[in-house]
């Protein structure tokens, strides 16, 4: 019997699938207004602080298992007890996220018109659509601006960099305009995501600030790191170990590679006991001259079959 309804359930029509996986959305809305119902005389009746919670939300976090935004976000829409809005929830016409939204514009004066029309607008444009209406004192943006941050960590050994952060608007969208134009100069490659190309593109205008690189002076960077090379490990493994950053990180042999090719090589030769015997500076790996001539040889085109590519090319050491 398992069986039968199983192989019926896999050929079910798309209609069907997608009117029962609204169908359980609709139950959830109405749960969520019951759930409102609940938290309303709970939290008349203090339960967060006989139990010890730093607060309410806190509470319904708990005991709930929920995120705490959507903790906070049922709290809110509770505390508000817009009879409307609750309405709308009860008979499975919103879910919550646009519960809270619509409470959000409500209390920017919106009028019942704008209330009952902006139901028929997408989750992001009626948060879009509240953002404009809602008031933006001068202490909001001071505090905006004091709370940005970035923040860079390391993996335990250096070899993966994680970062994440937060931005005012206008700082926000300046980064963000700044990457698209600098991702838009790179060939597409088909396995590639939008947020690989952004990652991409810091890290070339990162490249481009400390080498006095631009998009007018494309194949001319320089890579500056100090790479140390056990070479015993580094020949045994072709690369895959023994390579560090002066600064610590590992790197593997296409790092390597690439230091080799359009960096400046600084040799410094070690006996066994690690005492120093000699050392050069051989400066760029590939001469200015004849870097000019590739240049001038290719065009200024990535030579690759099916890249027009003219940004930040390099000759590459085959």
């Amino acid at each position: 019997m398992v069986i039968v309804q199983m192989f019926a359930t896999t050929h079910r029509s798309i209609d069907s699938l997608e009117q029962e996986l609204l169908g359980w959305q609709n139950e959830k809305a109405r749960a969520s207004f019951q759930q409102l119902q609940l938290i309303r005389q709970l939290d008349q009746a203090q339960v967060a602080l006989a139990d010890g919670c730093k607060n309410m939300a806190d509470w319904i976090s708990s005991r709930l298992d929920l995120t705490p935004r959507v903790a906070r976000d049922l709290l809110y829409v509770a505390r508000a007890h817009h009879q409307v809005v609750e309405e709308w929830l009860e008979t499975d016409e919103i879910g919550l996220e646009r519960a809270v939204a619509l409470i959000r514009l409500h209390r920017t004066g919106a009028s019942p018109e704008l209330m009952e029309a902006s139901r028929g607008i997408d989750l992001g444009g009626l948060w879009r659509l509240v953002a404009s209406r809602e008031r933006l004192t001068i202490e909001d943006e001071v505090k905006g601006f004091s709370d940005r941050f970035l923040v860079m960590q390391p993996s335990l050994d250096e070899s993966w960099w994680k970062l994440w952060g937060g931005l005012p608007a206008a700082d926000g969208e300046i980064v963000e305009k700044a990457l698209l134009a600098r991702a838009d100069q790179f060939p597409r490659l088909e396995a590639e995501d939008r947020s690989q190309r952004m990652a991409d593109a810091l890290t070339s205008l990162a490249l481009d600030s400390l080498t006095g690189g631009s998009e007018e002076t494309p194949g001319r960077e320089v890579i500056v790191a100090e790479v140390l090379v056990d070479a015993q490990l580094a020949a045994d493994s072709h690369g895959e170990a023994g390579v560090v950053l002066a600064s610590g990180p590992k790197v593997g042999a296409n790092v390597l590679s690439e230091i080799l090719c359009c960096g400046q090589i600084r040799v410094i030769v070690s006996d066994q006991e690690g005492n120093r015997v000699d050392y050069s500076d051989l400066g760029e790996a590939i001469p200015p001259a004849l870097r000019t001539l590739i240049w001038a040889r290719d065009q200024g085109v990535c030579t690759v079959d099916g890249c027009s590519s003219r940004y930040r090319l390099q000759p590459h050491h085959l």
